[in-house]
């Protein structure tokens, strides 16, 4: 395809280039490089099927390079299909594509659906206030959720803190035993006398295969790593920012976390003599998030001690208002997972003395730790407010600083705790008066609780009217100090506070400590209150690190503005809508039908369909299995999915999954199949639409709501199939001064289901003798033995039995990456004694691929290990990962 052909009427500047016009583009340059029809390339692995050497795939890339300006030489390596080089150079080289491609024809020039203007979101009463216009810097909260002691969900939490649970415990067992390190004496060096913590379930289990991530990878990874990037997931999915339409490149990471213990737990030895185990890298917790959802903004992990997690919020809310990114994720993560935690403490004499953490009452002796993770997302207000986002409260002001030198390290300075109030309330713009509730660090200490209420006095005492002293709490009586996750903690409690306008009970104080003298300036509710407000309710949240390392946040409620009246509709006239659920397996979508079922029949919550169709349609990712219900009401939508969910079918209800035998839409991928989509769009076809949702073809179904979108209606979260990963530990703990944990009781995930097909259980080729046409390396004992060695070099990295592995199975999609394959590549080039270059794979991308290279390409030495073998000279393949956990 000369460059020349296709400048003569290039596509206008800035008018969007439609994806199917950019794949043909592709399939013809590919075309003319290998000699081939374009319109032979419309499979989903026409490329793979091709067998182009190096040279081939350069020379390509080269092409792509005279059209539309440098191409990096890696291009044909890194997007092995159609549409991945067709989306790669839709996002890098647009406008290079504007100079070759024909503008498209018709009206379509002139986009006839402008991107709507959303909805504002009213999630407060509307009675306005100077302090809700907001000012250019403030930050909204647009999405929150967690899981903490107790608290699978944030319902179930604020349940927790309105009847004042308290939700410690001793250590599981399937963590250890913590009568093996048991020591009546606190504050000596040694073995932990911790028997107490606040512990969440399920640490050790993890979706790998959602993620894409290994198995003998999620093995190794920190729990925290894995927990984080599930809960990020979650929060996203509920911000209604997974949908093809609606993902955020531009959001920054910034996660708070102090605890490696992970990579204490034990190394195993490989068979190769290398050694692996537990990893605990504290960055790798932000950048896996920033990898999975392809975030550009900034990604790092924050330590700054107790006050890490508020300390990534502090830095996040100044990101948004430099303009480095558009939308950030902010959090923190602490679990306890070694003996070695607990023994740190009990040295320092931090520990509380029995199983609560009596935080500002008159026995507070020391704290009790706690696990937990919770995540935000935070994104300026005004755009918020623009995009119909549901706003949870707004950051008005953050400030930070260090205690410096006092009395002892460990000693907070009161001095320096009210100035870093003093100074986030000024960031605020607002009075220390019009504070009427602060969630303080509160440890639980004699010395520290008494230290930081007087830091507050200093702070909170200015301007106060009389008869209003400011509530005060900690959340860490209910769920102990969460250390490095304990900030994010205190902002998710009083947002669920301004959420339900109730402040919750102070749960372990039965005499407060009379170093604190209530007054004018402060109290400490021991009974759940309506939190009063004559304008937006506003509260601070402190969070101080060991060493010093102080942060406060100034927080408020939202009180919108009702939407303009005489402005456009805020849904569509039609009464039915379409209401879509995805998921990767068939059970999961029962269940997640189920679960919106149930949502549905509650009766506190709003009786919108086309909020509900909206937010199903636009902000979820779309995933291989898939739902679509056609009805004219809730109650409608209601008894179709319990009726899926038991099994049962009605007409309304329309399933189905992506062929894995073709790219998704491929039937319509081209303009006339586009132009039929956009038809369907206009007129509104919800039922045709859905036929082609479900069978794969994508659909942009922000076309549906032209004019102002509903605001958007918080789903169930997706149901992971989390297996439980624990790495092995080197020996099991034998005496109290043996800080190794006992592995939890299931470490070995079960067998993943794997598809047969071709290459599958039949082995490289099948059975079909299509391996190995030389007829030397073709015959069944050869093929069973490269068989049975890929099956054992593979089943290491995947920690399935070797009947189980997927010869046929893509190993990009099992998981692996480049570091992997090198290392599967080098272990299949031992067991034959030859040199495998990894680079084969980009050729050979399945196990079935390589065996015919070996039967091919490496037949001698299949042929002598054949006969050391026979001769029974040789030993079996050794595999990547014998000692599995």
């Amino acid at each position: 395809m000369p460059r020349e052909s296709r400048a003569a009427d290039p596509v206008e500047p800035g008018q969007p280039l439609p994806l199917p016009s950019v794949r043909s583009y592709v399939r013809e340059v590919v075309a003319a490089v290998v000699g081939g029809a374009a319109a032979d390339l419309t499979g989903p692995d026409a490329l793979r099927e091709l067998d182009m050497d190096s040279l081939t795939r350069l020379n390509i890339t080269l092409r792509f390079d005279q059209d539309l300006g440098e191409i990096p030489t890696t291009l044909m390596f890194e997007h092995r299909t159609v549409d991945d080089l067709a989306r790669y150079l839709l996002a890098e080289r647009a406008d290079g594509l504007r100079r070759v491609l024909p503008p498209p024809p018709g009206p379509s020039r002139t986009p006839d659906h402008p991107r709507p203007e959303p909805a504002v979101a009213v999630d407060a009463p509307a009675t306005g206030s100077a302090g809700s216009a907001g000012s250019t810097d403030d930050i909204a909260v647009i999405a929150v959720t967690g899981r903490y002691p107790g608290a699978p969900d944030l319902e179930t939490l604020w349940r927790n803190l309105r009847d004042g649970v308290s939700s410690i415990g001793e250590v599981p067992a399937d963590r250890w035993d913590w009568r093996e390190f048991a020591d009546p004496h606190p504050g000596q060096p040694g073995p932990s006398r911790g028997r107490w913590g606040a512990f969440i379930d399920g640490v050790a289990e993890f979706d790998a295969e959602f993620f894409n991530i290994l198995p003998v990878d999620a093995v190794n990874t920190d729990p925290q790593e894995r927990l984080f990037l599930q809960t990020c997931f979650h929060l996203l999915e509920q911000a209604g920012q997974l949908g093809p339409t609606t993902h955020e490149p531009s959001t920054g990471v910034f996660v708070g976390t102090m605890n490696a213990t992970y990579g204490r737990i034990g190394a195993t030895a490989w068979p190769s003599g290398r050694l692996t185990g537990a990893n605990s890298a504290p960055w790798s917790i932000a950048n896996r998030v920033s990898y999975f959802f392809d975030l550009h903004g900034p990604s790092f992990a924050v330590d700054s001690a107790c006050s890490s997690s508020l300390t990534a919020v502090h830095l996040a809310v100044q990101s948004l208002r430099s303009g480095e990114c558009r939308t950030a994720i902010v959090g923190g993560v602490n679990l306890i997972l070694h003996p070695a935690h607990l023994a740190g403490l009990a040295a320092a004499g931090m520990l509380s003395s029995d199983e609560a953490c009596k935080v500002f009452d008159a026995a507070a002796d020391g704290y009790v730790p706690g696990e937990g993770v919770g995540a935000a997302l935070l994104k300026p207000l005004a755009a918020a407010v623009a995009d119909g986002d549901r706003i949870w409260g707004v950051i008005k002001g953050t400030a930070l600083n260090a205690a410096g030198r006092t009395s002892g390290y460990a000693v907070p300075n009161p001095a320096r705790q009210a100035e870093v109030v003093a100074a986030a309330l000024r960031a605020a713009g607002v009075t220390p008066g019009s504070v009427s509730y602060v969630e303080a660090h509160g440890t639980g200490t004699g010395l520290g609780d008494p230290l930081e209420a007087a830091g507050l006095v200093r702070a909170l005492a200015p301007d106060r009217a009389p008869r209003a002293p400011c509530a005060v709490g900690s959340i860490k009586a209910n769920i102990g100090h969460l250390e490095g996750a304990a900030g994010i903690a205190g902002l998710t409690k009083v947002l669920l506070q301004l959420k339900h306008r109730q402040i919750a009970p102070n749960a372990q104080v039965a005499t407060l400590n009379p170093k604190i003298v209530e007054s004018s300036a402060l109290r400490f509710p021991r009974a759940l209150e309506d939190w009063p407000a004559d304008g937006p309710r506003r509260a601070g949240v402190s969070s101080f690190g060991a060493g010093g390392a102080n942060v406060h946040l100034v927080v408020e409620e939202y009180q919108s503005v009702p939407p303009d009246p005489t402005g456009e509709p805020a849904e569509p006239a039609e009464s039915a809508h379409l209401v879509l659920l995805s998921a990767r397996t068939e059970p999961q979508l029962r269940h997640l039908a189920a679960a919106l079922a149930r949502q549905l029949a509650d009766p506190g919550q709003p009786d919108d369909l086309a909020a509900l169709a909206h937010s199903t349609q636009t902000g979820r990712r779309e995933l291989p299995v898939r739902l679509a219900v056609t009805a004219a009401d809730t109650a409608s939508v209601r008894a179709a999915l319990t009726a899926f969910a038991d099994g049962d079918r009605t007409p309304s209800v329309r399933t189905g999954r992506l062929h894995p035998d073709r790219a998704p839409g491929e039937l319509l991928d081209d303009e006339d199949g586009q132009a039929y989509v956009d038809s369907l769009l206009a007129k509104r076809r919800l039922g045709r639409l859905a036929d082609l949702w479900v069978d794969g073809t994508p659909i942009d179904w922000s076309r549906l709501w032209a004019g102002r979108p509903p605001a958007r209606v918080e789903l169930p979260p997706y149901p992971f199939e989390p297996v439980p990963y624990w790495v092995q530990a080197a020996r099991e703990p034998a005496r109290t001064t043996d800080l190794q944990p006992a592995a939890p009781a299931a470490t070995v995930p079960p067998a993943r289901t794997t598809p047969s097909g071709p290459g599958g259980p039949g082995g490289p080729g099948g059975t079909d003798g299509r391996a190995g046409t030389d007829g030397r390396a073709g015959t069944d004992g050869r093929r069973a033995l490269v068989e049975s060695d890929l099956r054992l070099a593979a089943c290491g990295f995947l920690l399935i039995d070797p009947a189980d592995v997927d010869l046929s199975a893509d190993l990009m999609e099992l998981g692996f990456d480049s570091v992997s394959l090198v290392q599967l590549t080098g272990r299949i080039g031992d067991t034959y004694g030859v040199e495998v270059e990894p680079v084969v794979v980009f050729d050979h991308p399945t196990l079935a691929d390589l065996g015919r290279l070996l039967l091919t390409g490496f037949a001698d030495a299949v042929d002598a290990r054949h006969r050391k073998l026979t001769d029974g000279t040789a030993d079996a393949a050794p595999a990547v990962g014998d000692e599995r956990p």
